[in-house]
């Protein structure tokens, strides 16, 4: 009886410490948006204390007693450690279930804009990857003038705020740190006008080249060219402080123009947005649209189009099936298609590299430095490759990008070049190689904002190619799939 009184004991110890550490994950998976680090603390004291009290009536021997709490003392120290460290704390990036909250132009409290300001520093100083050893000047410098600024007012408005914050972040030069609204208000007539061939020429005269610099201020960036302004949405135009009447000069392919007049009531929500796009603009909507593939026989030629980086097991499928064929019909030349790739899961080149005649190859995540609040980790060497033996491809490999070939799908094509494994066609994508990445996320809903930031760097895998990619076949984004023919058929 005695025994079984101990190993109950021991398994109730366990389930505690596993019932303390796991109010990480639930934290981070799927409830709570402010519940306070300090929190771990109590939980930390309470499971001490427990265990503690069980130790003394189920074990006998002293020794037993200061094993079961020292143990749970260290376990319950690194969850605490590990609460303050994780950057995911308290972050909205995982959670399925987010507020909705459509962007609007309120005013806020100057002890409200001065909380979120201060919310936003707070998680920039304890886990951007260019923080660890305090802010930069240009960066406390922005900051200070944009709080002086809101203590100078009675109310601010919330596209002050915004763009406060985002001015702050510009002087970061981090395309994946910004602040922004995932709910947009869009212009109710642009589904239509689309279904005609006209699209947005200009607002209030400007064009979106002005608009361009117009935000440019406030925007989170590598190079400028990475800039663009969505000109049906109400948030960008106050962003770069167009103001109704909003009069909007339409266009088509032809040159053909047609002007009409707009106020901030013809701008509607997302979701009734997207209906106009059903009805005027009907598509499959299918999620498996994002990964295809064509093959030319006479040029010898396959096409994959990778529309976002995403490792699903229809990937998987897609390219088994095209390296099947690849291998039965003897194709020569296999190129990957970025263009507009916005990124995502880093690995789907890990998945095309099973099909190449490899080893071992440089992983980008191989050359990085990751902080974690007081924590900085680095990261190295080479990764080996699972080679799929039977349905290897040995020919000559492209990857076509343009400016918007972005995060994962810049790192793809640097792992491609960079390992010697193929040639870039297309343009330079507008993100550095030496770049910030590994976003953590969390949002503001009492403003309805996203806070983006970074929490490592990333440096390029063979350094002498330069910070950027640069195509060996340069050439506007839409010339990219001619210059590819041109290029196999002369080969």
């Amino acid at each position: 009886m005695n025994r079984f009184k101990k190993f109950g004991a021991v398994v109730v110890i366990i389930i505690i410490n596993l019932l303390l550490f796991g109010i990480v994950p639930l934290n981070v998976l799927m409830i709570w948006k402010d519940l306070p680090q300090w929190i771990m603390i109590l939980a930390a004291v309470v499971d001490i204390t427990v265990v503690l009290l069980i130790a003394k009536k189920a074990f006998s021997r002293k020794l037993a007693k200061i094993i079961a709490v020292a143990i749970t003392g260290v376990f319950a120290g690194l969850c605490v450690l590990f609460t303050y460290a994780c950057p995911f704390w308290n972050s909205d990036g995982f959670k399925s279930d987010r507020p909705i909250h459509y962007y609007e132009n309120s005013d806020l409290t100057k002890e409200e804009a001065l909380d979120d300001l201060e919310e936003v520093m707070d998680y920039l100083r304890k886990y951007h990857i260019s923080f660890a050893d305090g802010l930069t000047t240009e960066v406390q410098a922005k900051y200070e003038e944009v709080r002086a600024d809101f203590e100078s007012k009675d109310t601010v408005k919330r596209i002050e705020l915004i763009r406060g914050v985002r001015s702050i972040l510009h002087e970061i030069y981090d395309a994946h740190t910004s602040f922004n609204s995932w709910d947009p208000l869009l212009l109710s007539d642009d589904p239509e006008m689309m279904s005609k061939g006209y699209c947005i020429y200009s607002v209030n005269g400007m064009t979106e080249d002005k608009l361009k610099e117009l935000v440019e201020p406030y925007y989170s960036y590598e190079t400028p060219r990475f800039i663009s302004v969505n000109m049906k949405n109400l948030f960008y135009l106050d962003l770069c402080g167009v103001e109704a009447p909003y009069e909007v000069v339409w266009k088509n392919e032809d040159g053909d123009e047609e002007s009409r007049t707009y106020s901030r009531e013809d701008f509607i929500t997302a979701d009734e947005y997207y209906n106009l796009q059903d009805k005027y603009l009907p598509s499959d909507n299918n999620i498996d649209d994002y990964v295809y593939y064509e093959i030319d026989e006479e040029k010898s030629l396959a096409i994959l189009t990778l529309k976002r980086c995403w490792t699903s097991d229809h990937y998987r499928d897609v390219l088994r099936e095209m390296f099947t064929e690849i291998n039965t019909k003897k194709i020569k030349n296999l190129a990957i298609d970025l263009r507009g790739n916005g990124g995502g899961d880093t690995y789907v080149v890990n998945e095309l590299f099973k099909y190449l005649p490899i080893d071992t190859y440089y992983q980008g995540d191989n050359f990085r430095k990751i902080r974690w609040n007081f924590l900085i980790f680095d990261q190295g060497g080479k990764t080996k490759n699972k080679r799929v033996a039977e349905l290897e491809f040995d020919g000559n490999l492209y990857v076509l990008t343009d400016e918007d070939s972005f995060s994962s799908a810049m790192l793809f094509t640097e792992m491609v070049v960079d390992n010697g494994l193929g040639k870039v066609i297309g343009e330079s994508p507008a993100e550095a190689c030496n770049s910030c990445g590994e976003i953590t996320q969390f949002y503001f809903d009492d403003i309805g904002m996203w806070l983006s930031v970074s929490t490592d760097y990333k440096t390029r895998i063979d350094p002498s190619r330069g910070d950027y990619i640069e195509p060996e076949y340069p050439c506007a984004g839409e010339d990219v799939i001619q210059t590819l023919y041109d290029i196999v058929s002369d080969n």
